[in-house]
């Protein structure tokens, strides 16, 4: 049986933009070379043909992260730093299937439209609570682009990068625990 995955978000945006993408509808991705390279490097059973990426069908993209976090089982979490301006956001059990992250994908490369050309960030979906090391997607946000890597496993990052990630989301499990005390 498979396990959900967790999802980490880092980016540097300023707080305006980020409003305003928060403000804006999901808009449609179209399947790109980096979408197909990303996808052809997914080992996954009964392997369709990525032949479009679905998006989330919600007023807003605020509303898509109010829905998120609003369900208690994916334990979200999410916080805004104005002096680094970095938006971190969290979900310790996000998903275990490629086809239910596509729309996610689609959000977060849609975000990078909306930094700064010096803006930076990663958000990478791992199996953080399992231990088994791998890496569903990885992307990497860099002059208002974010690229999927064909990371598999989490011997590839930075061992900074993944400490800062397993920390988020050490965090939120122990906020989501607390909240199951009460």
């Amino acid at each position: 049986m498979s396990e959900p995955n967790s999802l980490y978000v880092k980016i540097k945006i300023t707080k305006e933009k980020l409003q305003q993408f928060f403000q804006d509808k999901p808009r449609t991705q179209t399947i790109d070379e980096n979408w197909l390279t990303w996808w052809d490097s997914r080992e996954m059973y009964s392997k369709q043909p990525l032949e479009n990426i679905p998006v989330y069908r919600m007023f807003s993209n605020r509303h898509i992260l109010d829905e998120l976090i609003k369900d208690r089982d994916f334990a979200c979490s999410e916080q805004y730093d104005p002096i680094s301006q970095n938006w971190i956001f969290v979900s310790v059990f996000f998903s275990e299937n490629y086809t239910e992250i596509l729309p996610m994908l689609a959000f977060l490369k849609n975000l990078a439209n909306y930094q700064h050309n010096d803006g930076g960030g990663l958000a990478m979906i791992y199996d953080f609570l399992w231990g088994e090391g791998s890496i569903m997607a990885y992307l990497e946000f860099s002059g208002q682009q974010a690229t999927l890597k064909p990371y598999t496993n989490i011997t590839a990052l930075e061992p900074t990068i993944l400490y800062t990630a397993n920390q988020a989301l050490e965090k939120a499990v122990d906020s989501f625990n607390k909240n199951l005390e009460t």
